[in-house]
């Protein structure tokens, strides 16, 4: 199966508009700038879109990924304002040989519940994506991923079937590269809403005021209040960036 790159194109062509329109909604009334704190308080995000699953991959529309870049952690992501990837869970990253791309972990990341997050949970989230192949998934922008190695706890290999892809930075900003916790999520199947709020997790480990699910009603309220974390992220917390549905 060949690589989407129209609908990859489209999730990076986005990006900028949608962190624009996130930050355009989210700042300061009236155009100028305050030095009081921001108060303490839930941030209501809007979408007229539905929000198709909460698991990374059971989705690939625009309103589940504006959730997911709430919730989630990736190892690249976007700052406001921008397409270009930045690290998120990553130290570093670059193309160690031709058609090998290497990602360096930051050190001592947890998720909110209290598990490592490392280098085997995110080796898990890739394999997961495509042995999972979900009809309404993101699994086809990893179809250049020839397979995904865990060396040691903060390093990640992917090797790639065609070399020097240089949008495989994007890639893991994607909606394909939401990273979960491999002692939550089955290997093999979806999990459901209920069940991953049931689990009362926080996937955005990095972040000093983390974000965790409290319930999920019916009519797609998704409260999300702050968790402290050991761990502070050191860029904004991602955009919420809208994919381009595959076509």
């Amino acid at each position: 199966m060949a690589l989407n790159k129209k609908a990859l194109h489209g999730v990076i062509a986005l990006a900028g508009i949608s962190a624009f329109a996130l930050t355009a909604c989210t700042g300061p009334s009236g155009g100028g700038s305050s030095s009081a704190p921001a108060a303490a308080g839930p941030i209501a995000y809007g979408t007229t879109d539905k929000v198709t699953s909460l698991d990374p991959a059971g989705s690939y529309d625009n309103g589940s990924f504006m959730v997911m870049n709430q919730i989630y952690s990736f190892l690249l992501n976007s700052k406001p304002g921008s397409a270009d990837p930045v690290p998120d869970l990553a130290e570093s990253s670059s193309f160690t040989a031709p058609s090998e791309y290497t990602v360096k972990l930051k050190s001592g990341l947890k998720w909110a519940n209290g598990h490592t997050l490392d280098s085997k949970d995110v080796k898990f989230s890739f394999d997961r994506q495509v042995a999972i192949n979900d009809p309404a998934g993101p699994a086809s922008l990893l179809t250049n991923i020839e397979s995904v190695s865990a060396p040691d706890a903060t390093t990640v290999v992917f090797k790639l079937k065609n070399a020097n892809d240089q949008t495989f930075g994007q890639v893991l900003s994607s909606p394909a590269a939401p990273i979960v916790d491999d002692e939550v999520f089955p290997a093999d199947k979806i999990l459901s809403d209920d069940e991953i709020i049931k689990a009362n997790l926080s996937m955005a480990s990095t972040r000093s005021t983390a974000t965790k699910r409290t319930n999920w009603s019916v009519s797609r309220h998704l409260p999300i209040t702050r968790v402290s974390l050991a761990s502070p992220r050191t860029t904004p917390p991602p955009s919420s960036t809208t994919p381009a549905p595959p076509t």
